[in-house]
């Protein structure tokens, strides 16, 4: 089953409509993970050139409410959205912005029950610079060091 068929059989068993635009932008979420509300939005008009903002971050909340779609900063200062999965890290690029998804090592679990800790799911974000920006950020520095 997909992710996006699993958040909507979510919203069903929590006794909520399924309106276009909900479905709409659980597509969105799940096409295009770690958007923020202003591009899911922006793609969102694309489909449906009336759909409001407000609509969007009403239902951005609705659907987090719901565990339907995670909420995480990724070092931004607002939110970005995923359909909510398997626990997972994310790499983030302070340069370029890049966003990778690794799956969390079951040792995180393991030290947080260790410490009588029921762990219900893992967010953690690690923040710093993907292969290609901390190798352009290494030549420039060889760069300056020649001068």
């Amino acid at each position: 089953m997909s992710a996006r068929h699993d958040a909507i059989e979510r919203l069903r068993a929590a006794g909520r409509r399924v309106t276009p635009e909900r479905e709409l932008l659980v597509g969105i979420i799940d096409r295009n993970p770690h958007l923020d509300a202003a591009e899911i939005y922006r793609i969102a008009r694309e489909q449906r050139p009336r759909i409001g903002l407000a609509t969007v971050y009403r239902t951005l909340a609705l659907l987090e409410e719901l565990g339907v779609v995670q909420a995480c900063e990724l070092g931004e200062g607002h939110s970005h959205y995923e359909v909510q999965q398997d626990d997972h890290l994310h790499l983030v690029c302070s340069d370029c912005g890049r966003i990778i998804d690794v799956p969390s090592p079951e040792a995180l679990r393991d030290v947080a029950e260790s410490q009588g800790f029921h762990v219900d799911r893992i967010r953690l974000e690690l923040i710093g610079y993907c292969a290609d920006c901390a190798k352009k950020r290494s030549l420039g520095k060889v760069g300056q060091e020649r001068r």
